[in-house]
């Protein structure tokens, strides 16, 4: 009497044990340590700006495609081209800046990649004594402001971000001013779609980003502000291909561990074996998963899916185990009634199993 109860308390306390792990894993979120960086002040529609101290830039991606999670990269190509009065010409004039050094790609990466070419030798003068230059680019772009949290229907938004670059252009000099064309309708191209993304809307910010640093100018930290302008793409997940290729198989797999306790409790042995087979199945689906991920510091939607199933898998394990030695330890006048409650326990099983993956699903997506 007294081993049995001991195992049944052995049995709750195992139970206990490995739920409250669960919650706790998709509760605690490490805050990572803040390390330090500039800082975009974005600008307000009513700011005034001077169309004398101005760059107008406009923006036109044709084509968007190596999208890699795992890097947070893509490639892009397109042209964006730029106008400026006759003040801001008479001082690249007088400080020799080239064309080419106007403006900077902030996110771009792998240089030796990339390419920025003119359009024509000179600016076009246009009628209103504006210089118009345009200027081609096919370059890698770093996203790092992506967030996976509810991978794999998360929705991404890739940044193009330009930037004054000379010196003389900051806010502690010329405080020249880059402003993007008003019409943002034409940035996206032909091309700017992904395969199993939907493409949304563009998204445009104007602000001046303040570096940590004035770069060895003996102007105080104005030496590091200078004006940028951020184009966003955005993207959100085709919802069905996502669902067959990540969701569907972690379904397969919990679909057997639900049905696994149909099995007659005499079937020791393969009642057995389903949980850890499952649960090797589970742990090979992840790590496929994983491999187009780059290390997060928090836990995704798909993650919570499959510690899920991982704690369903030992907790199966774990009743088997104990309904197996309940059956073989009873005499048998007993078994009927043992048999009776392992079927009980099996169905109390399969409730929270079904109760406990429609929770899973709200709680780590819908309320993110």
């Amino acid at each position: 009497m007294l081993r049995k109860i001991l195992q049944k308390k052995s049995l709750l306390f195992l139970l206990f044990s490995f739920i409250l792990s669960f919650f706790l894993a998709i509760a605690i979120q490490y805050p990572q340590p803040v390390v330090a960086q500039g800082k975009a002040t974005p600008v307000s529609e009513g700011t005034a700006i001077d169309p004398a101290r101005s760059f107008i830039l406009g923006m036109h991606i044709e084509n968007i495609y190596n999208l890699s999670l795992k890097d947070k990269s893509f490639s892009a190509e397109g042209w964006f081209w730029l106008e400026w009065p006759e003040a801001v010409q008479q001082l690249i004039i007088k400080n020799k800046i080239p064309l080419l050094e106007l403006v900077e790609i902030v996110n771009q990466v792998e240089a030796w990649d990339s390419q920025i070419q003119l359009d024509s030798a000179e600016p076009e003068l246009k009628p209103n004594g504006n210089r118009r230059q345009l200027y081609r680019f096919s370059a890698k772009f770093y996203d790092d402001s992506q967030t996976l949290k509810r991978f794999p229907f998360q929705q991404l938004e890739l940044p193009i971000i330009i930037e004054t670059r000379p010196t003389i252009f900051s806010v502690a000099a010329e405080a020249i001013r880059l402003n993007p064309a008003l019409d943002a309708k034409g940035v996206k191209g032909q091309y700017a779609g992904i395969n199993g993304y939907q493409i949304g809307d563009v998204s445009v910010k104007n602000s001046i980003y303040t570096y940590n640093t004035n770069f060895g100018e003996n102007n105080g930290i104005e030496g590091g502000e200078f004006s940028r302008v951020e184009y966003y793409i955005n993207y959100n997940t085709e919802f069905w291909s996502a669902f067959y290729q990540y969701v569907m198989p972690w379904l397969a797999v919990m679909a057997m561990l639900l049905l696994a306790p149909n099995l007659e409790g005499k079937l020791t042995e393969l009642r057995l074996a389903i949980p850890s087979t499952a649960l090797l199945t589970l742990v090979f689906l992840q790590l496929g998963t994983n491999a187009d991920l780059p290390k997060l510091s928090y836990i995704s939607f798909i993650d919570q899916l499959y510690l899920f199933g991982y704690i369903a898998s030992i907790v199966l394990f774990a009743l088997f185990v104990w309904g197996s030695n309940a059956y073989q330890n009873s005499i048998e006048s007993q078994r009927e009634a043992v048999m009776q409650k392992i079927n009980k326990i099996d169905a109390i099983y399969q409730s929270i199993i079904i109760g406990g993956s429609v929770f899973i699903a709200v709680a780590s997506f819908g309320f993110r």
